[in-house]
């Protein structure tokens, strides 16, 4: 592949255990070795703190891409509390300016909870909700057009600093600017795609946004997870746990991200995760 291509994964040293990000690394490099990966630690972190002293975690995504978008074809900001699962070519090689995945599933629920969505407002759009299956997850998003995350960066001051936006992080900032006129943007993960990679593998009952993983199997040594609406076929190109405050009380009684996956997951399912996050 001829594009330059970098990911970028905010993770401060203090949740790098917990999360257990070296997996991530080791997942990424089990199928893409050609990618580089780039975890923007706490050094990194404070560096940004320093040169916008206003800075909050909600704002971070684009100021740990915008060091890297001088140099690669494709930045992609990627959380790390995921696993790369499987080739991500339908990302990589989209000509797309800026390429995204769906927060909400098939069912449209957002994992066990109602589906999200905002209004596109203006100067983006003309105020209309964004429909339910095109609301984006911002824990993975690309571009190859540099513009785009400084376009990103400055929405975020500016939402930050003016609280009448009514933008109330990036996931809805990214929702604006991905759908203004702008930019040729593309989801990669519609239904009917036969692929997965933001939260549309995720849905369940109560608190449990996740139990539709334990239906998760293993076919032509690639993960599988049928579509809860047509039944077909969904290639698991990343497992993305999300979830908020629940994802991280699971986690520390787990005793660490990876520990919680390999429990909701079928024997199968874990060794073919520990396989390609082994290194």
């Amino acid at each position: 592949m001829s594009k330059k291509i970098l990911i970028s994964t905010w993770c401060t040293d203090d949740y790098a255990e917990l999360l257990g990000v070296e997996k991530l690394v080791n997942s990424i490099k089990y199928f893409h070795p050609e990618v580089d990966h780039v975890i923007f630690n706490s050094e990194m972190t404070q560096k940004v703190y320093e040169k916008y002293p206003w800075m909050q975690p909600i704002w971070m995504m684009a100021p740990t891409c915008l060091p890297f978008v001088e140099d690669y074809d494709m930045v992609i900001h990627l959380d790390a509390d995921a696993v790369v699962t499987g080739h991500m070519d339908e990302m990589f090689h989209s000509t797309a300016d800026v390429i995204g995945v769906r927060n909400n599933n098939s069912l449209n629920q957002a994992g066990a909870h109602g589906g999200i969505s905002i209004p596109h407002l203006p100067p983006f759009g003309d105020g209309r909700p964004i429909p339910i299956q095109k609301f984006l997850n911002a824990g993975l998003v690309a571009a190859n057009k540099k513009e785009f995350w400084y376009d990103w960066h400055e929405v975020n001051t500016n939402a930050s600093h003016n609280k009448s936006y009514g933008f109330g992080d990036e996931n809805d900032t990214l929702n604006q600017i991905f759908y203004w006129d702008k930019y040729n943007s593309e989801v990669i993960d519609p239904i009917a795609s036969g692929v997965s990679y933001g939260l549309s593998n995720v849905w369940g009952r109560g608190d449990n946004h996740w139990e539709s993983w334990s239906q998760i199997y293993v076919k032509d040594d690639r993960l599988y997870l049928n579509d809860p609406v047509t039944s077909e076929p969904m290639c698991i190109k990343v497992l993305h746990q999300a979830g908020g405050s629940i994802a991280g009380e699971l986690n520390r009684s787990y005793g660490g991200f990876r520990n919680w996956l390999s429990s909701v997951v079928s024997d199968e399912v874990n060794d073919y995760l520990n396989e390609v996050t082994n290194g």
